[in-house]
């Protein structure tokens, strides 16, 4: 196998510890997008939209305001053929309100009700056309209060097609949105009562955090209920650990002794508990793993409540792969560069054999695989500049066994 020379970059990086105080005004009423690395990177109006729809070409997802008050109820009596059956007097009969997964984004309210296979939850994948064809009719409550019913008829392609209307039927709207036309962007937003798609996101590689408003199952007299919350969930691609009992937090570093995950609610809301007025656990952090491999801790310090939405954390970075050779120290596998917009390279130090390269895209599929008789160290070229935009993960295997996983980020 040819060797490829590439030069390590030494870079500079800021280890002091910084305080940042957010607000997500009054009442919450803004949503915002946290950078490790730069910080507040864009701070929205959250109560002017009501569904959002995925901008992935292969994902069906479809989530809603649920932390904003929206509701989404399945029509209990029909198909779609029953959409003229739906009147003001249906939401009497309604239960079993539907909530996004605020442990994936790629959970929405529309997708609960899956049977598995090509039942996508709001409806069905067509071998012949590819197309994901509506069948089931929703009855919505709007960030407004208002109800409407709603059929999402299809998807083709990046293009989401959906009818709804008042519950009298009147006011019967047919929209369509492109949102692959947003593929920068994890997902486009659409108002229901204003009739208009919401671009409010930032570039989906360009923030690591989302302080925001959402449903979780809140523990309540030995059980769990829906309720919403104010926390923070993570971007896909990025990971967390989190230490507890931590005596100071704000000098400890050891991030090798917990795990990290990516399930998105991974810092989530109970970092603070409500006595009187809500005060933060002081003897926690959080180790977060950016999309570049970045480990930052963060501490909260002082939340206010609905008063002024005010969030105030400690950020330091703990660790940096501020050169391919640093990283070889602590990792058997190292992608560089990573994000890529180019071509990538695998950096190899390894104490037994491998004999599969892989890499997978976030459905699970084999979109690149080379064979290999590699045990010690290598470079080996993969061609990252042909992928789509997104996550990917690179997996090296010696047969069935595993011997160490990694992502990768293009843009």
């Amino acid at each position: 196998m040819k060797k490829i020379l590439i030069a390590l970059f030494v870079i500079s990086i800021n280890i002091h510890a910084q305080n940042t105080l957010v607000s997500m005004q009054s009442d919450y009423k803004n949503q915002i997008f946290y950078s490790m690395t730069n910080g507040e990177v864009l701070n929205v109006q959250n109560d002017d939209w009501d569904i959002s729809f995925s901008t992935e070409i292969m994902s069906s997802t479809i989530r809603i305001n649920g932390g904003k008050g929206v509701e989404l109820f399945t029509y209990p009596l029909g198909d779609t053929s029953s959409w003229n059956n739906i009147n003001t007097s249906t939401p009497n009969i309604l239960t079993n309100v539907m909530h996004n997964s605020d442990t994936s984004w790629a959970m929405g309210a529309f997708d609960k009700y899956t049977l598995g296979g090509f039942d996508y939850g709001w409806g069905v994948y067509n071998l012949q056309t590819h197309h994901v064809v509506g069948d089931s009719l929703f009855l919505i409550r709007t960030v407004n209060g208002n109800w409407k019913k709603l059929w999402i008829k299809r998807k083709v392609a990046g293009e989401y097609i959906f009818k709804y209307a008042n519950l009298d039927g009147s006011n019967i709207i047919d929209q369509s949105i492109i949102a692959s036309n947003y593929s920068d962007k994890r997902f486009i937003y659409f108002s229901l009562d204003q009739n208009q798609i919401i671009d409010r996101e930032p570039n989906l590689l360009e923030w690591d955090i989302t302080f925001t408003k959402y449903i979780t199952d809140y523990p309540f007299q030995g059980s769990f209920v829906p309720y919403s919350v104010t926390g923070a969930l993570i971007n896909d691609g990025v990971e967390v650990a989190k230490a507890l009992n931590i005596a100071s937090p704000s000098a400890y570093t050891d991030y090798s002794q917990h795990d990290f995950q990516t399930i998105i609610n991974g810092i989530g809301f109970d970092w603070k508990t409500y006595q009187n007025s809500y005060v933060v656990d002081n003897s926690r952090c959080y180790f977060i793993k950016d999309l570049s491999n970045n480990i930052w801790r963060l501490f909260f310090t002082s939340f206010d409540g609905a008063s002024t939405g005010n969030i105030e954390f400690n950020t330091e970075l703990v660790s940096s792969p501020a050169s391919a050779g640093n990283l070889l120290k602590e990792n058997k596998l190292v992608i560089y560069p990573n994000p890529t917009s180019g071509n990538s390279k695998l950096i190899l130090d390894l104490k037994e054999s491998i004999n599969t390269i892989s890499v997978y895209d976030m459905f699970g599929q084999i979109i690149f695989q080379e064979k290999v008789n590699i045990n010690s160290f290598s470079y080996i070229d993969i061609p990252s500049s042909e992928f789509n935009s997104g996550v990917y993960i690179i997996n090296i295997s010696n047969g069935s066994k595993v011997v160490k996983e990694q992502k990768l980020v293009v843009y």
